[in-house]
């Protein structure tokens, strides 16, 4: 009766196993975002979030046709402040920076990261927190969404 009971509890303790390391590897896909009013103008960014095993696998941004909200103010010109990347340079560079530094991260890194998106103020942490020189807001923009969405995951 010990054997079978004992055989018994290590299939149940097999399976709960392969069950944990089929959630944990199930790819979850979800949508985040983050908006504000600022000087008569409707700022904010979405993205969908892709993550497999507590892993971000891709981020992807959408347009403020999408939205219509502005992600990157297409006033915004290049030097208007020292080291300002501008408008066009910025959009440009989304794409790889989301790949170099979000890709590939943990789900709770992201998390921990200090990001502040408000109408009054939009700053990284930027001793500790991967942003684009020149596209600061944009950058803190960008991650408060991504950590939007990360909250939203499945556990």
């Amino acid at each position: 009766m010990k054997k079978i009971l004992v055989i018994a509890l290590a299939a149940i303790l097999v399976v709960s196993a392969v069950c944990v390391l089929a959630a944990c590897g199930e790819e979850q896909k979800v949508t985040g975002s983050v908006d504000y009013t600022s000087w008569s103008t409707h700022y904010g960014t979405k993205v969908d979030v892709v993550v497999k095993g507590g892993v971000i696998k891709s981020v992807t941004l959408y347009d403020d046709e999408d939205t219509n909200w502005v992600r990157t103010s297409t006033g915004w010109t290049e030097g208007q402040h020292p080291g300002d990347l501008g408008f066009t340079k910025a959009e440009a560079a989304y794409e790889k920076w989301i790949n170099d530094n979000l890709v590939g991260q943990k789900v709770d890194t992201v998390l921990g990261w200090d990001v502040t998106v408000t109408a009054d103020e939009q700053t990284v942490d930027k001793e500790s927190v991967p942003h684009i020189t020149g596209a600061t807001q944009s950058s803190a923009r960008i991650i408060a969404a991504v950590q939007d969405a990360l909250g939203k995951l499945d556990k």
